[in-house]
Protein backbone atom coordinates (compact mmCIF):
# COMPACT_ATOMS: atom_id res chain seq x y z
CA UNK A 1 0.00 0.00 0.00
CA UNK A 2 2.37 2.43 0.87
CA UNK A 3 4.26 1.18 -2.24
CA UNK A 4 1.09 2.54 -4.31
CA UNK A 5 1.26 5.84 -2.22
CA UNK A 6 4.91 6.69 -2.87
CA UNK A 7 4.25 6.30 -6.71
CA UNK A 8 1.02 8.30 -6.52
CA UNK A 9 2.95 10.99 -5.04
CA UNK A 10 5.93 10.99 -8.02
CA UNK A 11 3.49 10.81 -10.43
CA UNK A 12 1.72 13.70 -9.15
CA UNK A 13 5.12 15.34 -8.97
CA UNK A 14 5.79 14.35 -12.35
CA UNK A 15 2.79 16.31 -13.04
CA UNK A 16 3.87 19.20 -11.24
CA UNK A 17 6.99 19.64 -12.44
CA UNK A 18 5.22 19.12 -15.76
CA UNK A 19 3.18 22.30 -14.79
CA UNK A 20 5.89 24.46 -13.85
CA UNK A 21 8.19 23.96 -16.84
CA UNK A 22 4.55 24.59 -18.88
CA UNK A 23 4.68 28.39 -16.71
CA UNK A 24 8.38 29.13 -18.14
CA UNK A 25 9.65 28.26 -14.19
CA UNK A 26 13.08 28.17 -13.73
CA UNK A 27 13.19 24.74 -11.23
CA UNK A 28 16.99 24.24 -10.90
CA UNK A 29 17.06 28.07 -10.07
CA UNK A 30 14.75 27.68 -7.54
CA UNK A 31 16.73 24.29 -6.51
CA UNK A 32 20.35 25.47 -6.37
CA UNK A 33 19.32 28.91 -4.40
CA UNK A 34 20.67 28.16 -1.01
CA UNK A 35 17.38 30.39 0.73
CA UNK A 36 15.26 27.29 -0.29
CA UNK A 37 17.12 24.76 1.51
CA UNK A 38 14.33 24.32 4.13
CA UNK A 39 11.28 23.76 1.58
CA UNK A 40 13.59 21.75 -0.34
CA UNK A 41 13.97 19.49 3.53
CA UNK A 42 10.29 19.60 3.58
CA UNK A 43 10.10 18.62 0.18
CA UNK A 44 11.85 15.42 0.76
CA UNK A 45 10.73 14.43 3.86
CA UNK A 46 7.75 13.04 2.96
CA UNK A 47 9.33 10.68 0.22
CA UNK A 48 11.81 9.65 2.47
CA UNK A 49 9.37 8.58 5.04
CA UNK A 50 7.18 7.04 2.70
CA UNK A 51 9.69 5.26 1.17
CA UNK A 52 10.97 3.99 4.80
CA UNK A 53 7.30 2.93 5.77
CA UNK A 54 7.38 0.90 2.13
CA UNK A 55 10.62 -0.89 3.02
CA UNK A 56 9.02 -2.06 6.48
CA UNK A 57 5.85 -3.20 4.53
CA UNK A 58 7.44 -4.75 0.98
CA UNK A 59 11.61 -5.16 0.93
CA UNK A 60 12.50 -4.40 -2.69
CA UNK A 61 15.43 -3.29 -3.70
CA UNK A 62 14.35 -0.04 -6.08
CA UNK A 63 12.43 0.89 -2.64
CA UNK A 64 15.53 0.52 -1.07
CA UNK A 65 17.47 2.08 -3.41
CA UNK A 66 14.86 5.52 -4.17
CA UNK A 67 15.10 5.45 0.04
CA UNK A 68 19.14 5.37 -0.08
CA UNK A 69 19.07 8.49 -2.91
CA UNK A 70 16.32 10.91 -0.71
CA UNK A 71 18.52 10.16 2.85
CA UNK A 72 21.66 11.20 1.15
CA UNK A 73 19.86 14.02 -0.59
CA UNK A 74 18.58 15.28 2.99
CA UNK A 75 21.69 14.49 4.89
CA UNK A 76 23.69 16.41 2.40
CA UNK A 77 21.62 19.47 2.34
CA UNK A 78 21.52 19.55 6.53
CA UNK A 79 25.16 18.32 6.78
CA UNK A 80 27.16 19.81 4.19
CA UNK A 81 24.92 22.19 2.16
CA UNK A 82 27.97 23.98 0.33
CA UNK A 83 28.61 20.37 -1.26
CA UNK A 84 24.78 20.04 -2.84
CA UNK A 85 25.40 23.63 -4.16
CA UNK A 86 29.02 23.27 -5.55
CA UNK A 87 26.55 20.34 -7.99
CA UNK A 88 25.44 23.14 -9.58
CA UNK A 89 28.19 24.02 -11.52
CA UNK A 90 28.31 20.52 -13.09
CA UNK A 91 24.43 20.63 -13.78
CA UNK A 92 24.93 24.00 -15.39
CA UNK A 93 27.06 22.09 -17.99
CA UNK A 94 23.70 20.99 -19.41
CA UNK A 95 20.84 22.41 -20.93
CA UNK A 96 18.12 23.45 -18.92
CA UNK A 97 15.25 22.04 -21.13
CA UNK A 98 17.44 18.40 -21.43
CA UNK A 99 17.66 18.39 -16.93
CA UNK A 100 13.71 19.63 -17.31
CA UNK A 101 13.30 16.69 -19.58
CA UNK A 102 15.57 14.81 -17.51
CA UNK A 103 13.58 15.50 -14.01
CA UNK A 104 9.85 14.36 -15.54
CA UNK A 105 11.33 11.02 -17.15
CA UNK A 106 13.13 10.10 -13.54
CA UNK A 107 10.54 11.38 -11.75
CA UNK A 108 7.65 8.97 -13.82
CA UNK A 109 9.67 6.28 -13.96
CA UNK A 110 10.42 6.00 -10.16
CA UNK A 111 6.68 6.64 -9.81
CA UNK A 112 5.46 3.51 -12.35
CA UNK A 113 8.20 1.36 -10.74
CA UNK A 114 6.74 1.81 -7.31
CA UNK A 115 2.59 1.09 -8.76
CA UNK A 116 4.63 -1.95 -10.64
CA UNK A 117 6.07 -2.75 -6.90
CA UNK A 118 2.76 -2.17 -5.42
CA UNK A 119 1.03 -4.26 -8.22
CA UNK A 120 3.36 -7.36 -8.15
Amino acid sequence: MFAFILGCLYLISALIYLLLINEKFNIFGFIFNPNNRKFLIIFDAPFLLISFVAIIEETHWFLFLIFFMHALNSMTLLVKPQLFYHSKDQIELMSETSMNNYLVIMTSVVGIGCLLISYF
